[in-house]
């Protein structure tokens, strides 16, 4: 153990065996660092010389890194722990670092990072030392850094905003990167964002776990700056350039099917004139036809809106625009809007409205959107000649509509994946289906403060429930 650090960082950096010997030094205001041998039994001294000196670094070598003793010196205000008998290199690689780091922000010309400025980093260690030595070495980057040193205070914030990266301690007290990692994974927002752990922690079984919670890289500490930013540039440049190009195609796509809304209006305006208009003039057979064609760009119609609708679910964009309506009607209206449907199956729609509640507020729209989504499918996936019952009540609280066919069903393996979006059987029940009725159904009910769920026994009864809230 040499007494003293090397003279290259001596003006910087003081050491002692004893925090009693700190008495004898002078010029400690001017110092950057000191570092103080302890067995935590003068941990209350060593406490005492933190608040006298606030703006001094300090650190703790000692022969037990311990869990316990990091939580302890952090409580008292020191910066860091580092293994006893101490590592001079650790010291002088801290300096060396912020030399490096200062290096290189004076040359910001010599690479280009406009393409990162502005994406959202969230750094997480218990060590403020290590925080802010991360974001130093970052700066450059034109990023938004958002630091903490309390797992706790930082994993409110995931639910409800989005992170491109997520730079993360393993061992910090109250909660470890580990179960940080696991809260981020069940978050809507972020659960597919990238994570880097960095930590002390060189073991093997300690970076395989990582990996195995979607880490994309493991640095040990203490890191080299120049590793640890080509990593995060490298990582945040594959996922938001995936990212852009996922959402410049969702957008183009949305924009094709807006598009598509103008013509297959018209065509079901056309459609329906006829049928009306000249009903008499045109023979049986004609008519026929025309009731195929009409019923097939209605399904054209709500395929494009269920689309449209999942757009801007996906987007945070759903508006629902709540006023006074009747329930009963709008069941009414889906079910004469898909008879024509239901009759090329021979499939007898009965409805039953056992609830005494009349206007209710909701979504008409959207609303309606639900219940043809229910009924298409419903008709769909019938047996033929079979029916289709819908049953409608109240508890006082909710409007209950549910809808039952009778068809070849969902097996239980899938019962969980129906609400997903792109779910479909077309292969199994050999017919054409993208699979965004019921997860666009549930989006919309959701946003209403209903519910909605599913129950299948194959090849025998389909029930699809959901509920309306009838005082909002």
């Amino acid at each position: 153990m040499k007494d003293k650090v090397s003279t290259t960082v001596s003006e910087d950096v003081v050491f002692v065996k004893d925090v009693r010997e700190l008495k004898g030094v002078k010029g400690l205001s001017n110092k950057k660092l000191c570092i103080i041998h302890t067995d935590f039994k003068d941990i209350n001294k060593i406490k005492k010389f933190c608040k006298t000196y606030p703006n001094l670094e300090t650190w703790l070598a000692c022969e037990n890194v311990s869990r316990e003793n990091v939580i302890t010196a952090n409580l008292c205000g020191v910066k860091n722990i580092v293994e006893y008998p101490l590592s001079e290199e650790l010291v002088c690689e801290l300096f060396e670092n912020k030399k490096t780091i200062e290096k290189s922000n004076k040359k910001p010309e010599e690479e280009n990072f406009e393409d990162l400025k502005g994406l959202k980093v969230l750094i997480l260690d218990d060590n403020q030392l290590n925080t802010e030595l991360i974001e130093e070495t970052l700066k450059g980057l034109g990023l938004n850094l958002i630091s903490y040193q309390k797992p706790k205070e930082a994993a409110k914030i995931i639910d409800t905003e989005s992170f491109d990266l997520f730079l993360l301690d393993i061992m910090m007290p109250d909660m470890s990167g580990f179960e940080f990692a696991e809260l981020i994974q069940k978050t809507k927002i972020n659960a597919n964002k990238p994570i880097i752990f960095i930590s002390a922690l060189s073991d093997n079984e300690y970076k395989v776990k990582s990996f195995g919670l979607g880490s994309c890289a493991y640095i040990e500490k203490p890191f080299d700056i120049k590793v640890l930013k080509s990593q995060v540039c490298s990582l945040l440049r594959t996922y938001n350039g995936v990212g852009r190009k996922i959402k410049n195609n969702d957008s183009y796509f949305a924009m094709v099917i807006h598009d598509m809304k103008g013509p297959v209006q018209a065509e079901l305006s056309a459609l329906k004139l006829m049928l009306t208009v000249n009903n008499e003039n045109l023979s049986d057979e004609q008519k026929e036809i025309l009731e195929d064609v009409l019923n097939s760009t209605k399904y054209l119609q709500n395929l494009v809106s269920n689309i449209l609708m999942k757009y801007k679910s996906d987007n945070g964009k759903i508006e629902i625009y709540k006023k006074l309506n009747s329930f009963k009607k709008l069941v009414t209206e889906c079910c004469d809007e898909v008879k024509y449907f239901a009759s090329e199956k021979n499939l007898h729609i009965n409805v039953s409205y056992k609830s005494n509640v009349e206007d209710i507020l909701f979504d008409y729209e959207e609303i309606k959107r639900v219940v043809n989504n229910l009924l298409t499918n419903g008709i769909k996936y019938s047996f033929k000649g079979r029916e289709i019952n819908i049953n409608i009540r109240d508890d006082g609280n909710n409007i209950i509509f549910s809808i039952e066919n009778f068809g070849i069903g969902i097996d239980e393996k899938s019962k969980n994946d129906v609400f997903n979006k792109f779910t479909s059987y077309c292969e199994k029940q050999k017919s054409v289906n993208v699979g965004l009725g019921l997860y666009i159904s549930k989006q919309i009910l959701e946003a209403h403060g209903g519910q909605i769920s599913f129950d299948s026994v194959p090849n025998e009864k389909t029930t699809v429930t959901f509920t309306l809230p009838i005082n909002l």
